[in-house]
């Protein structure tokens, strides 16, 4: 992640891009590659699971079922049987998630 955080400060510093690309176009771009929905990751971990590295790749926050404190850190997802954790609560405040990727909670417990 601190590699990204550094090439978004330097992009972000450019009043143009070395490639005569709108920068909002960029950005665009960016967002898009990251709600990609990537079905055979949700067939190899689970449809929660896949989702909430969705969200949280996204900038968002998950909460699971039986759990008080909120999932910030793609890092630190919870580990063990895919069906443990279910996601009970999502909050997107600021987050970059798109319509697109919306095919992530489609078949997680947030839509059950």
């Amino acid at each position: 992640m601190m590699l990204f955080g550094k090439i978004s400060q330097q992009l972000c510093g450019l009043k143009k891009l070395p490639w005569s690309c709108d920068c909002r176009n960029f950005w665009g771009w960016l967002n898009a590659v990251f709600n990609k929905v990537d079905y055979e990751r949700i067939k190899d971990v689970g449809p929660d699971r896949a989702a909430s590295e969705w969200l949280l790749r996204c900038g968002a926050t998950v909460r699971y079922h039986g759990q008080e404190r909120w999932q910030k850190d793609y890092n630190h997802l919870p580990t063990g049987p895919l069906d443990k954790y279910k996601i009970q609560a999502i909050d997107a405040t600021d987050s970059c998630i798109m319509r697109i990727g919306f095919d992530h909670l489609e078949t997680s417990s947030i839509c059950s």
